[in-house]
């Protein structure tokens, strides 16, 4: 006798719930996104992902406004990413190089949405999903059983779970010999769409093969920094910490003359404290009328090492823009925006501008957004008085 729909759902929450890890091929699409890796999953938190595909069609915007993410598609190629349950190492496996960092870093596009060998929501199918049968199938030549689930509550997040995003409503294709879900198909509520771009309004597909079950255990998710030529940890610092233990200079009074103050009150540091070498990302923001919203704001990418990020940076400086000097230092500046207004809808409509140097052995990348070019290089050259 088949099981009732309830019966399956619940079948399949209890499958969840008895294994203590599992690995599979995890592939994820939308529209022309595309991520493809080998996913390891250790209870209760233990993630481990080696991408072998990476395909963003937004990243390449991204990287000509801004300079694009920490580690891009082509980095987290070449890595191996653990989760540690509080912590994340990214292993760029071709550059002998590591760094640790606070939290989960799985290098998902998806913002807010924990997608990555995510199954933790299926215990809850009965109580948090309105449960609907859509007939039996296969998946490479795999007998499944098709759920269609809508949440009573609308708003969730951890991939269909908790609250953070707005979904729709959702498929599972359900493994009949596994009880595990070979495809979920998830469709983003319609005020999420500016959030999942890549779909193009359609839906995001997730799909599983080869999976092992409870094979896996504490020494597959673990880390060996000593195997590595440069170790790079995250920590999280006070303005004052930072202008004493960073490397290399940054004028926070002299930009706070000119209007600018740090966006957060702890500024996150990479350091390799065995090589001395440390590289850190700050933003700082000019305040509107009576404290209201900011009206420009200045990026500052500055280190004595070259992260991946700095690398784009200095790379697309390179490419493009014209000389600038101060004092016997020559650097680059390049006029972003210009190269992005086609691709820009008019709200968003503004002076992006970028300069960069080198100064012996420190780096610096300035990316000013609502920043006159005059004012951008007037503020470069605070960093080398």
């Amino acid at each position: 006798m088949m099981p009732s729909l309830k019966e399956l759902a619940e079948l399949t929450g209890r499958r969840y719930d008895e294994l203590s890890s599992f690995e599979a091929d995890q592939e994820v699409t939308a529209g022309g996104l595309r991520l493809k890796g080998h996913v390891k999953f250790r209870k209760p938190r233990s993630v481990v992902v080696e991408y072998e595909e990476y395909q963003n069609p937004f990243e390449e915007f991204e990287i000509k406004v801004s300079g694009g993410p920490e580690f891009s598609g082509d980095d987290l190629v070449n890595s191996r990413v653990i989760y540690e349950g509080k912590t994340t190492w990214i292993h760029l496996l071709n550059k002998g190089t590591a760094y640790k960092k606070q939290g989960k870093r799985l290098g998902s596009p998806f913002t807010g949405v924990d997608i990555v060998g995510q199954l933790g929501f299926l215990p809850d199918l009965v109580r948090d999903f309105l449960l609907k049968g859509e007939g039996e199938g296969e998946i490479d030549g795999r007998p499944v059983d098709r759920i269609g689930i809508k949440p009573k509550s609308s708003r969730r997040s951890l991939f269909l779970k908790d609250e953070v995003f707005n979904l729709d409503r959702a498929e599972l294709a359900i493994d009949r010999e596994l009880g595990l879900p070979l495809k979920i198909t998830y469709y983003p509520g319609q005020e999420e769409q500016l959030r999942y771009p890549a779909s193009q309004g359609g839906p995001v597909f997730v799909e599983y093969s080869d999976f092992e079950i409870d094979e896996l255990g504490r020494k597959d998710f673990q880390f060996d920094p000593s195997k590595v030529d440069k170790v790079f940890e995250e920590n999280l610092v006070s303005v004052e910490e930072f202008e004493e233990e960073f490397p290399v200079s940054v004028p926070f009074s002299d930009l706070r003359d000119k209007g600018y103050q740090p966006a957060r009150d702890e500024i996150s540091v990479n350091v390799d404290r065995d090589n001395e070498r440390a590289f850190s990302s700050l933003v700082f923001i000019e305040s509107g009328e009576d404290g209201g919203r900011p009206s420009s704001s200045i990026q500052i990418l500055a280190g004595n090492f070259l992260s991946r990020e700095m690398s784009r940076h200095r790379s697309f400086l390179s490419e493009g823009g014209e000389e600038v000097e101060w004092e016997g230092v020559t650097g680059r500046l390049v006029d972003r925006g210009e190269t992005v207004k086609e691709q820009l809808p008019e709200e968003l409509e503004r002076e992006i501008y970028e300069v960069g140097w080198q100064k012996d052995e420190s780096f610096y990348y300035l990316l000013g957004q609502g920043v006159g070019r005059d004012k951008l290089v007037e503020i470069a050259g605070s960093f080398l008085q």
